[in-house]
Order: structure tokens, then sequence, then C-alpha cells
């Protein structure tokens, strides 16, 4: 694959697809106005127009609470977004690859590292929507791959967004000494911006289905920032900082962690991260120790 369409290239992954991929392929990074998501012939016509042979679809309102508050809005950038370009994927032979999300596991009460194929029932309109995009987009273009992410993170990187993350809330609340509680109900991976797009490229040869996509952990988040602030050595005292909040959750753990198996033996061994302590201790000592 040469010639890749790349939506939401202005947002903080897409942002940083671009800037890792850009020597290695030619890049179709259209403005909203030229490839409006949420009308199926504008996307139709961009597609026969300029003939890429794989989309990434980074596009997404992704703000979980703004989606909860707004859920019309989230329908329709986040499940009729895709229906228009899976179709038009299909119709014009694109290799069709798009973000979904672990928050289709959030209602799930396994434990453990979870796989593509249990049963999901998502509790949030974010999870919903992305789990019905999941299902519209492989009706629409069987051979399409849906790459359900982890949170991510990075620091600040000039003419990029940056969002908050696991990573700069707590570089935060170490610099103004503020504490910071984190659930010792949920389970979930907490990814490098770096792995992922280290990773991206590869995922066009996936044969179509569902994968998982991000870091592996066993941890919960309240054990997960304990290591974490161990690694950064800043010398203050870790309870001033890191605080339990054993109330988050109340009625089942949360546990979206991922099981990487899948991808990672569909790619041969080459798609592969970081589980989340190794990826931030590796993160650490480039960028802060």
């Amino acid at each position: 694959m040469k010639k890749i369409l790349v939506t939401g290239a202005s947002g903080f992954v897409g942002s940083r697809v671009v800037a890792g991929m850009k020597d290695g392929f030619e890049l179709l990074t259209p403005s909203h106005g030229a490839f409006d998501i949420t009308s199926a012939s504008s996307v139709d016509e961009y597609i026969k127009r300029h003939r890429p042979e794989a989309i990434l679809h980074l596009a997404a309102i992704s703000n979980t609470w703004y989606c909860q508050q707004h859920p019309d809005e989230s329908y329709r950038i986040n499940v009729r977004g895709v229906e228009n370009i899976a179709g038009a994927a299909a119709r014009h032979g694109a290799k069709f690859v798009f973000f979904s999300s672990d928050q289709v596991y959030n209602g799930n009460c396994e434990n453990g590292p979870l796989s593509e194929d249990i049963a999901v029932a998502p509790e949030n309109h974010y999870g919903c929507h992305k789990l019905q995009a999941e299902d519209r987009a492989m009706q629409l273009c069987e051979d399409c791959v849906v790459l359900r992410a982890t949170w991510m993170y990075d620091i600040p990187r000039e003419g990029m967004p940056t969002h908050n993350n696991f990573v700069t809330n707590m570089r935060s609340a170490i610099e103004q000494q503020v504490p910071l509680a984190f659930a010792t109900r949920e389970y979930r991976g907490i990814t490098s911006i770096d792995e992922v797009v280290r990773n991206i490229p590869h995922t066009f040869a996936l044969p179509g289905g569902v994968y998982n996509f991000g870091a592996e952990n066993r941890l919960n988040t309240y054990e997960t920032a304990s290591a974490y602030f161990d690694m950064l050595q800043c010398g203050i005292e870790k309870e001033k900082i890191v605080v339990p909040d054993y109330d988050r959750f109340p009625e089942h753990e949360r546990n979206i962690s991922i099981s990487m198996k899948k991808a990672t033996e569909a790619s041969g061994g080459v798609i592969r991260f970081s589980d989340t302590l190794t990826g931030l201790r590796l993160f650490a000592e480039h960028h802060f120790l």
C-alpha cells in the first residue's frame, strides 16, 4: 500500500500518524470541506476521484462525556461516518482500516485480558456507537480491519494537538503537587502513541476482522499509576500525588484490558506492543529521565 487516505489527520492520533508515515507513503489528508464523512456523496466522490489504495479512518468524536451528552452528533460522526466510508471503500476497492475503541468492553464483567470473540455490551453512547460502527463496517466491507484502540498518551509536540492523557495528567499533578485519584476497580491498557504509529502500517496487511490494538495490562489503574510514579523518581512522597479511589465503578469492576494475541498472530508476529508498564518505562526514559 502506497497511496493512503487518512481521515482526522489534524487530530491527536492523525497528526502523529501523518508525521510518522509521510516519508514512506503518499498520504491524502483532505480537509473536512473536501471530505465530509457525514455525506455519502462527498465521501464517494473523493475516493472515486483520488483512488487511494487504502483508507485509514481516524476521524471521530472520542470524548466519551461529550458523546454521552450529544448522542445524535456522536451517532452521526461515529456510526454514519464509518458507514459512508466503508461503503465507498468496498465500491472502489480500497482497503479500509478504522479505529474503534476498547470502550466496547466497558460493560463486560469477565476478568483478565479480553479477546475479540467475547460478547460485548457497552454501557455508554460512545461504546455503543463504536460497536454499531464495527458491525456496519463489516457488513458493508467484508475485508475491513477494525482496530479496538486503547487509551493513548504522548507529550505535547509542536504543531500537533495534545489532549489530557495519562502521562500529561501525571506530570501536571507532580509539577503542581496536587493529588490525583486512580480507580482500584478499573483495568485497562494504556499505550504510547509512538508504538501505535509504528504498528499502523502493518494493519493494512491484516485479513478483514476485528482486532485489539494496544498495550496489554494486568494491573488496575491505581497500581499502574503507582508504578509509573516510582519510575519518574521525582523526590515527592507518592501518597501525596497518587491516591486510590475505591468507590468508582461500584456496580462491577470495569475491565477493558485487552489481549493482543489475535493481531500478533495474524501479522506473523509483526504487530507487537510493549505491555503498559514497559511502554511507560521506555517513554519515561526517552522523554523525562
